[in-house]
């Protein structure tokens, strides 16, 4: 069954006992209770993946554990975000790749919920990547990428060959 990205934050902050202010306190008033409130009215279903991240982490929730496969994210204001969510590439988008970079330049091959660091041998869980990742490839073609760490993660359009 499915939910709405903002009624799931409610359900989870109802159950915690705490207001929308003290959320946003919990992300460090880095999302303001406004934004927590348009959430949970379903006046703007479009969070970044950072964002989603927060909140998840603000209450008291691993990443790992986020439902992402049974929450729905939605914007109803236009067309136009629906279409760029759809360009969006999503945690569970990796199963589909081969391997990632980081913004740090480590490379991880990825072995369906880990990632092996090329170099190091270091393992990592997907979700602890996701949000350092700079590209996505999956057999030498480019699938995501995002130019700055506060970016989502945005599919190629066409995805392109790396030589």
């Amino acid at each position: 069954m499915s939910v709405w990205f903002g009624d799931w934050i409610k359900e989870q902050r109802v159950a915690l006992g705490i207001s929308q202010s003290e959320l946003s306190d919990r992300t460090g008033n880095q999302i303001p209770q406004s934004t927590i409130s348009m959430w949970e009215q379903r006046k703007n279903e479009n969070p970044s993946a950072q964002n989603v991240r927060l909140v998840v982490e603000s209450l008291g929730i691993p990443i790992r554990n986020f439902p992402w496969e049974s929450i729905l994210f939605k914007d109803k204001n236009t067309e136009a975000r629906d279409h760029q969510m759809a360009e969006r590439f999503y945690l569970y988008d990796l199963a589909s790749a081969s391997s990632l970079k980081t913004f740090e330049g480590k490379t991880y091959e990825l072995k369906g919920v880990v990632g092996v660091e090329k170099e190091s041998g270091d393992v990592r869980h997907i979700t602890d990547l996701y949000y350092r990742t700079r590209s996505v490839i999956s057999e030498k073609r480019l699938l995501a990428k995002r130019k700055n760490q506060h970016d989502d993660l945005i599919k190629i359009a066409g995805i392109k060959k790396i030589k």
